[in-house]
């Protein structure tokens, strides 16, 4: 069987969602549709030789699908086919490692694989709600509403009882998913604090030093008045955080609560898109991958805990491929928040050694976590580190809504 490969990767910065978010202006589009050429140029791709592309989201798949839409807007073919994936926060690397096994199985030779989210919009922000008043909804679709009569002979069937009869209503809810994570596997305050401030004091440090630069592609905004900006960092990363300002935060649902705004990830804006074939092809075209894919593993777990999901998703992954923990020389675990990262930890006893390994370049809770958008930021995060440490393999993994887990193994080779 042909071997995967991921050759590059390339994502726009991070920004916060809404009215505060520097991308507030655009749409999902402005953000997507530039990564495209941009890959294709960097690699010396032809887009007609591209077969496929994924774009995996949460809350943007629609009707009418938005990656093709994507391509058009990008100015190139009907050629290439496309699909819209939401498998709630995995679904970026949902669409990368369904893409590596669509070049394995030879049924494609080259994909583009990516994913996006601007939290809680489809649109730009209306005036109203940029000034912080009542607004038309954050550019969100209308609903729509049929006026159509039912007819005279019309009767109410007997309906199987919906979910939320049978689970938590509170599940949707991922704020209270973290809340029951600390209660019932004994996650402190404290713990979360800690490794919400560690995140963000490595966020820092790796961008002062430059090592986003290479997976971010600046993103311009041009306004209707002449003017323009130019996004080119992550909006998220607090420089002027402290375990005392965090500690001092109230809870996110209710004043005693464990899970704050400080310890939780952000609403965010973003996309990311990784180029997929085989070794093979990449040879012959005189590409160096960055990764080789190995194996993924993928569980459901309680939705009432859903951040568990990481931990059982990676206990899979090491039973099918005979792997410890111990070998992976960088773990991308996606911090939606702290807890999830504090439970992994203790569940498998790790040493300090090991979660020095662990988000060494900070993690969602300062980066950001836009949803559809993170897997792929995982894969080429943990892929630059490999190079900067000198290390072999990588391990990607995050919790999905609704009681999900995703874990996945990369090598760095020698691409000779």
């Amino acid at each position: 069987m042909r071997e995967a490969v991921i050759i590059d990767g390339v994502r726009t910065p991070f920004g916060r969602a809404g009215r505060r978010g520097v991308f507030k202006a655009i749409t999902p589009s402005e953000l997507m549709v530039p990564l495209i050429p941009h890959i294709l140029k960097r690699n010396k791709l032809d887009p007609k030789d591209v077969d496929e592309f994924h774009v995996g989201s949460a809350g943007l798949v629609t009707p009418m699908s938005k990656c093709r839409q994507y391509v058009w807007e990008a100015g190139f073919g009907d050629n290439i086919w496309g699909s819209d994936v939401n498998t709630q926060c995995a679904s970026g690397l949902h669409t990368t490692v369904e893409s590596c096994h669509a070049v394995m199985a030879g049924s494609a030779d080259i994909i583009l694989a990516g994913g996006i989210e601007t939290m809680g919009r489809t649109g730009v922000v209306s005036p109203e709600e940029a000034a912080g008043q009542p607004g038309p909804g954050l550019g969100a679709f209308a609903p729509q509403v049929s006026d159509t009569p039912y007819p005279p002979d019309w009767k109410d069937a007997e309906l199987l009882a919906p979910w939320y009869r049978i689970k938590s209503p509170q599940i949707p809810n991922m704020l209270w998913t973290a809340e029951n994570l600390h209660a019932r596997y004994n996650v402190t305050r404290k713990e979360a604090d800690e490794w919400a401030l560690r995140s963000q004091q490595l966020a820092v440090a790796a961008q002062d030093a430059g090592q986003f630069d290479d997976e971010i592609l600046p993103i311009t905004i041009k306004y209707k008045d002449g003017s323009s900006e130019t996004i080119s960092k992550d909006q998220g990363p607090r420089r002027e955080t402290s375990l005392e300002a965090l500690s001092q935060l109230r809870g996110a649902l209710k004043p005693d609560g464990v899970v704050t705004a400080g310890n939780s990830c952000p609403q965010n804006d973003g996309a990311t898109i990784c180029l997929v074939t085989t070794k093979e092809i990449a040879k012959e075209r005189g590409w160096k991958p960055m990764l080789t894919y190995r194996h993924s593993a993928t569980i459901g777990v309680d939705p009432d805990v859903m951040g568990i999901g990481p931990r059982w998703a990676t206990e899979k992954l090491l039973k099918r491929t005979g792997m410890k923990l111990e070998d992976f020389d960088v773990i991308e675990l996606n911090e939606a928040f702290a807890c999830v990262v504090n439970y992994f930890i203790n569940e498998f006893k790790l040493s300090d050694k090991m979660i020095e390994r662990m988000n060494p370049w900070g993690g969602a809770i300062a980066l950001g976590h836009p949803l559809g958008g993170t897997g792929p930021r995982l894969i080429m995060t943990a892929a630059h580190q490999l190079k900067a440490n000198g290390g072999r393999w990588a391990l990607t993994t995050l919790c999905q809504g609704l009681g999900m887990g995703y874990a996945a193994a990369w090598e760095r080779e020698d691409y000779k």
